[in-house]
């Protein structure tokens, strides 16, 4: 699946005239530079670790080792002993930086290495010869491919196969779809397979080339596929219509392609071609040629910088960046180590925000697309949510509530109005009490066999509670003032099971769906966790779905508490703040709990707004009491709803926003 979109790439004459001036590094480990290195130590498999820090390097002496790409001498490098055969293939896990696997066909061994203990930390025998290896991009299983034709399904965690698949032609490498929905697999007859994940099914069968299909590669944006042949073409495809592009020439088998880290270059390499051709994916145009003394049939480019490893044969392994890397500091990238030791700007654009681009509130503030289960749905702010959302191009709406006849009606007001869309079925009741966890699970039930997916879960049920305000405040003796403290105490326990309880209830009943909504958006499903290791998505999808091509919005919970939450002042029971309060704390504590499963969490906070809760209470505020001067409106909860189910709202995670008039400005608060 497709990483969110990364810096823009550089514009050809800058790539053109910066990357020849980058230093080349080479890292051997022959400790006698003039002795002939054999053919058995020549480098035949790279791979990069996620954030670009370590590389391996695998040989057919049985050599894997890792090395510092800054640091080319081999006393900083590592390697990692305890192989008896070959090694024909190592990648490094998706996201976990010290993570490697290995395969050696010869011994039938996958094994899995620790790089900073320097130690296996797990194998697996498998049927077959192994030589091929593919993580799915969440990291929890790798296929593994042998040359009897079989792909090999591996848990990651137990170290058992899951399953096997017979080919019926010859394999030789595979690569995941960004989605992991997909594995593309090169075959003999010149053919790639799209095989659906995880069942194997053949998807699609894509004629690629006239010879065999060696090597293959998919674009970091998921928008095109690499694949190299025996017939010394490596060909560009669009992912989307499924056809060539373009196609790079070499003088010899290709025996592996890969595109830069933006997806804007890509380069090959060959088995007799003493040339590295760095060719522009869009236009095909070859942007700068490395001459080297002997062929480099193995080529990987850095996961985040311009910056190119290939074998080089005897020579082992070289790096052209060296100590010369591109790094990100603010809005700029530099080259460090270029002439003299100065500093000199590569490219101000690569990491800057786009000003020159389009700015659409239309697009920023739009529900456009979206699933949406509001609870208490039918009334007060639960009624403006769905009128700002409904008005604003979501998809479904789902109104929860307790009264039937009430959502009914909500409904009916909400298609009567001007402004409705010409739409219909876009507005949905299910009654539903969220203090009750089987009819919690009946709507669940319901959203999962109409829609699939749930986009964003606005927890808005809510009641007063026991009202001791008066009795608190007015109070002109201690025994007074203990009879309103004790006033209708039983009337807590459901004033805390729905204001509090019932966030953790709802929500997590809806976390299944919450996370369908992230995979029909094209990202990784499952737990991401570590430095360095973004979720993934595969962008590819968003236009099926008639979305932007930049919209990289997370699914959501937004619960909302109150302005009771934070203050001080017993704005209307004592209960009703501790409820709203605990509501506050339970939506900060999911934003941190559900930030490795790729759902935001976000608390609205509304002072006084028009609802049955407030109808009693004036309208009117002294400057001591809402500095605004009035209750909030429509345009006000439209206005915050829409920036945080939008586009404009895509970062916003774990936070509290306060709709209050000032209020909290001038009473004692703990916000």
């Amino acid at each position: 699946m497709a990483p969110p979109q990364r810096a823009r790439s550089l514009p050809r004459s800058a790539f053109t005239s910066s990357f020849p001036k980058l230093k080349t590094l080479t890292y051997t480990d022959n400790l006698r530079p003039s002795a002939p290195v054999p053919s058995a130590h020549f480098i035949r498999t790279l791979s990069w670790n996620a954030p670009g820090t370590f590389i391996a390097t695998g040989a057919s002496d049985k050599t894997l080792r890792i090395w510092n790409p800054e640091k080319p001498n081999v006393k900083h490098s590592t390697e990692l002993k305890g192989l008896v055969a070959p090694v024909d293939c190592v990648q490094f896990h998706p996201f976990n930086e010290n993570e490697l696997a290995s395969a050696t066909h010869k011994d039938g061994l996958v094994k899995f290495w620790d790089v900073r203990t320097k130690a296996s930390i797990g194998e697996i025998k498998v049927a077959g010869e192994p030589f091929q290896l593919a993580w799915t991009p969440d990291g929890t299983q790798i296929v593994v491919g042998t040359k009897d034709n079989n792909l090999i399904q591996v848990d990651r965690s137990t170290l058992k196969p899951i399953s096997e698949h017979k080919q019926d032609t010859m394999i030789n490498q595979s690569v995941f779809a960004w989605s992991g929905n997909h594995l593309f697999v090169t075959h003999d007859k010149g053919t790639v397979s799209i095989l659906r994940y995880p069942s194997f099914e053949l998807a699609h069968t894509l004629n690629a080339h006239a010879a065999m299909c060696m090597c293959i590669s998919m674009s970091p944006s998921g928008e095109h596929l690499a694949v190299g042949a025996k017939d010394g073409l490596a060909s560009i495809w669009d992912t989307q219509e499924w056809i060539s592009l373009r196609t790079l020439s070499m003088d010899s088998v290709v025996r592996s392609v890969d595109f830069s880290f933006d997806g804007s270059y890509v380069v090959a390499g060959s088995d007799e071609d003493k040339k590295l051709q760095i060719a522009h994916v869009e236009t095909g145009e070859i942007v700068h040629t490395i001459d080297n003394p002997h062929p480099a049939s193995q080529v990987a480019w850095h996961p985040c910088r311009y910056v190119l490893a290939y074998s080089a044969a005897s020579q082992g392994l070289k790096i052209i960046g060296g100590v010369g890397f591109v790094y990100c500091f603010g809005n700029f990238v530099f080259l460090l180590g270029t002439q003299h030791g100065h500093y000199s700007i590569l490219n101000p654009y690569a990491n800057i925000m786009d000003v020159q681009a389009p700015i659409n509130p239309a697009s920023l503030f739009s529900a456009k697309g979206l699933s949406v289960v509001i609870t208490g749905g039918g009334s007060g702010l639960g009624l403006a949510i769905a009128a700002a959302l409904y008005q604003n191009d979501a998809t479904k709406i789902y109104l929860l509530g307790r009264r039937s006849a009430v959502l009914t009606d909500t409904i009916r007001t909400l298609e009567a109005s001007p402004s409705a869309p010409q739409k219909s079925s876009i507005l949905a009741a299910i009654p539903c009490d969220v203090t009750d966890s089987a009819s919690i699970s009946a709507a669940v039930d319901r959203i999962t066999k109409e829609t699939g997916y749930v986009d964003v879960l606005i927890n808005n049920a809510g009641v007063i509670g026991p009202e001791n305000r008066e009795g608190i405040y007015g109070a002109t003796s201690i025994t007074a003032l203990r009879d309103a403290l004790l006033y209708d105490m039983p009337g807590w326990d459901t004033t805390l099971a729905i204001n509090t309880k019932a966030v953790i209830g709802v929500s997590a009943a809806f976390l299944p769906l919450l996370e369908a909504a992230n995979a029909r958006r094209g990202w990784a499903s499952g737990r991401v966790t570590g430095s360095h290791n973004p979720r993934t998505q595969d962008t590819s999808v968003l236009a099926h779905l008639g979305l932007d091509a930049d919209d990289d919005r997370l699914a959501q919970i937004i619960t909302v508490a109150s302005v009771a939450s934070v203050m001080r002042w017993c704005s209307a029971g004592l209960a009703y703040n501790a409820s709203k309060a605990g509501a506050l704390h339970l939506g900060k504590m999911m934003a941190s709990f559900l930030a490795e499963w790729g759902i935001r969490s976000n608390v609205l906070c509304p002072g006084p707004y028009p609802s049955e809760m407030t109808a009693r209470y004036e309208g009117r505020y002294g400057t001591n009491q809402v500095p605004q001067g009035r209750k909030g409106g429509i345009n006000d909860v439209a206005g915050t709803m829409l920036f945080l189910v939008g586009k404009g709202g895509a970062y916003v995670d774990g936070q509290v926003m306060v709709s209050d008039g000032g209020r909290v400005s001038v009473f004692p608060s703990t916000y």
